[in-house]
């Protein structure tokens, strides 16, 4: 064999070496990818903990069966999902630890009384609240700045603790009905 050929054998094997090692880069990115997904999507899942009681004049009324729709799009229209919150017998709130995503609204869900009093509070995240009435009417909002909403409900339904956000973020709310 001549060196020209060894010189063409020799740059083959690095050639073959190079795309292995590319193909092999490739596998693990995509496998990285999956897997940070899996992780943002179990990230995604509200954890409601209940808060302790306290000395409530209104009971909370018992919440219908739990609901929840999801709604997936690739267009500009925002992704808006519905949970309902229940509290233990005996508790008046919740604490809810949740995150969104870009394009992305999260409605919680709470049936309550003419009369009663809600109190929600952002305590972390950069997230815009809004309170809607079972008459589709807001009633309050609270967003980065006015970390707090409270009012008297005016009628008997389910009412809607609308969370949104510029862009994602994780939050921490705590919802109290008394």
């Amino acid at each position: 064999m001549n060196n020209d050929d060894e010189q063409k054998r020799s740059l083959w094997k690095t050639y073959s070496i190079l795309m292995g090692v590319m193909v092999g880069g490739a596998v693990l990115i995509l496998g990285g990818q999956a897997a940070w997904n899996a992780v943002q999507q179990n990230m995604s899942k509200a954890a409601v903990e209940n808060k302790p009681s306290s000395t409530s004049s209104l009971p909370l009324i018992t919440p219908q069966a739990p609901a929840e729709v999801r709604s997936q799009t690739l267009s500009s229209t925002p992704s808006v999902s519905n949970e309902r919150v229940s509290f233990n017998e005996g508790s008046t709130g919740a604490t809810i630890r949740d995150s969104l995503t870009a394009n992305q609204k999260k409605r919680y869900l709470l049936n309550c009384g003419s009369g009663q009093r809600m109190t929600v509070q952002i305590r972390q995240g950069s997230i815009n609240v809004t309170i809607i009435s079972p008459n589709n009417q807001t009633i309050g909002n609270a967003v980065n700045g006015v970390s707090q909403w409270q009012g008297q409900l005016p009628n008997s339904g389910d009412y809607i603790v609308e969370i949104s956000a510029p862009s994602q973020s994780g939050y921490v709310i705590n919802i109290e009905v008394s």
